[in-house]
């Protein structure tokens, strides 16, 4: 991408972020459905559930930029480094064992979930850069931006819960 970012690298990235919230929706269902802690897993889906609506909206705001070819479109090239680390993580807990993991094997898998808090801090990061974008493209629509910002306050309560789920399953509160 050039320094001044065009409507196609903005449409772009906002299709490559929708790529990524769908992942982050499977990884977050999977690991619920192995959660045998009935509360923890629903926190879980809630965060699966809101990542699901943001690969959505992510998608209709990249549409509504400008129509983008995904097969043309190099994610990986264009988020960098962060997109290949988040994929593999992503993909690698949506495609796990089906198997059940109580509250000591969850423990275990915290890292994953330290993992997830690092995206959710990402993708906060990375819909502030576009909101910029979009105005030094000339493409200031306050829908668009009102829809990001809706986003970005969604990934703050996702930090939230994952904080909680990880100061409650260390302190063996559940």
């Amino acid at each position: 991408m050039s320094s001044r970012l065009e409507k196609s690298d903005i449409a772009q990235f906002l299709f490559c972020s929708s790529i990524l919230e769908e992942q982050v929706y499977k990884a977050y269902e999977s690991l619920a459905d192995r959660v045998t802690n009935i509360q923890i897993s629903k926190l879980l889906r809630s965060i699966a559930a809101d990542s699901k609506k943001h690969s959505l909206l992510l998608e209709v705001l990249s549409e509504s930029v400008e129509k983008v070819n995904p097969s043309e479109i190099d994610c990986g090239k264009m988020m960098g480094d962060a997109w290949s680390k988040l994929e593999k993580l992503a993909k690698a807990e949506a495609y796990s064992t089906t198997e059940k993991l109580n509250l000591f094997e969850l423990i275990d898998n915290m890292s994953t979930l330290e993992s997830y808090l690092g995206e959710e801090y990402l993708s906060a990061t990375q819909l502030i850069l576009t909101v910029l974008s979009l105005k030094e493209s000339g493409l200031e629509q306050d829908q668009i931006k009102s829809i990001i910002e809706w986003i970005i306050e969604d990934e703050e309560r996702h930090v939230k819960i994952i904080q909680a789920i990880s100061t409650t399953v260390t302190k063996g509160d559940i």
